[in-house]
């Protein structure tokens, strides 16, 4: 009995730590200013320590109260300075968590690991789902347009699922899509974000990442997914980008980064496709270098 006690302790405990992680929270001091984050608000904020909780949650030039907003912080309520986003809440309600929307602790009430996770992630690949990845991206795109913050993104398509599934039935469809998740959640940095944007599509986003480093990245996938073993044979397709100055909104890096993998496609399948800018794109041929138009390559 002493056992299963401690197991099922052990288990709730594992819970809390795993929903502790999907939340963003971040830890305000008495003069608001950020002082503390977890790793999820990290990757959606960024480096943003010591800066005024104003700034970053909402955009404010002065303290969210002189704008009617309840502040915690400025009402001194007790054990309410740990601020989190609800995503329970908000995705249920809008799809997406909105800039601004924040919630202190004492007001959530997630019954459930499974509900936030239901909500989030994808239950086949186990990766974020598309309306986290746009919740995502929608932050750090303001990130972006605000301090300069650039992104990465990476667009990827598996090739010719659906034949494997006409042909294998679509158990060996699930496996493909299982094992090319498998190397996105090895091969991506603890910082980056990957995500099952639809059927035969998935996303990562890079924060913080030059285009340079973003190859590298892709890459590193690319060659994972080389190695992955099935009766049928499995390669990707992926598209790359970066935000650009040009850029209105998300919508338009990933549309970019569509664009490059489609270019990919076309070029044969199984390569990497790269837009610098909308006019300027090469291919990565992973087996023999980077070639674009004009020739350049590089081993």
């Amino acid at each position: 009995m002493i056992r299963e006690e401690n197991n099922k302790d052990n288990i709730e405990g594992s819970g809390e730590r795993e929903l502790k992680n999907y939340i963003p929270s971040v830890i305000i001091d008495s003069n608001y200013n950020l002082i503390a984050l977890n790793s999820t608000a990290k990757k959606m904020f960024g480096e943003v320590i010591g800066k005024k909780c104003y700034r970053v949650l909402y955009g404010f030039n002065e303290p969210c109260y002189q704008r009617g907003i309840k502040c915690p912080v400025y009402d001194k309520v007790v054990d309410t300075d740990l601020v989190n986003i609800d995503y329970e809440n908000y995705i249920r309600s809008y799809g997406k968590v909105p800039m601004g929307g924040i919630y202190w602790e004492s007001v959530i009430n997630i019954t459930s690991i499974e509900i936030l996770r239901s909500s989030i992630i994808d239950p086949l690949s186990n990766l974020y789902n598309r309306k986290f990845a746009e919740s995502f991206l929608e932050k750090s795109f303001t990130l972006w347009e605000r301090y300069g913050q650039p992104f990465g993104l990476m667009f990827i398509d598996i090739d010719n699922l659906k034949e494997i599934n006409d042909r294998y039935g679509h158990i060996m469809g699930d496996r493909v899509i299982e094992k090319i998740s498998a190397c996105l959640k090895v091969m991506v940095r603890s910082s980056d974000v990957a995500c099952r944007y639809g059927g035969d599509e998935f996303l990562v986003i890079l924060p913080n990442t030059n285009l340079d480093a973003s190859e590298h990245a892709a890459v590193r996938l690319f060659r994972c997914v080389e190695q992955v073993q099935l009766i049928a044979p499995v390669s990707v397709s992926i598209g790359l980008t970066q935000t650009l100055k040009e850029d209105k909104s998300y919508k338009d890096v990933i549309k970019r980064a569509d664009d490059a993998m489609y270019k990919a496609k076309r070029a044969g399948k199984g390569r990497i496709g790269v837009a610098k800018s909308k006019e300027e794109q090469y291919l990565i041929y992973v087996e023999g270098g980077i070639e674009d138009e004009k020739g350049k390559s590089a081993r």
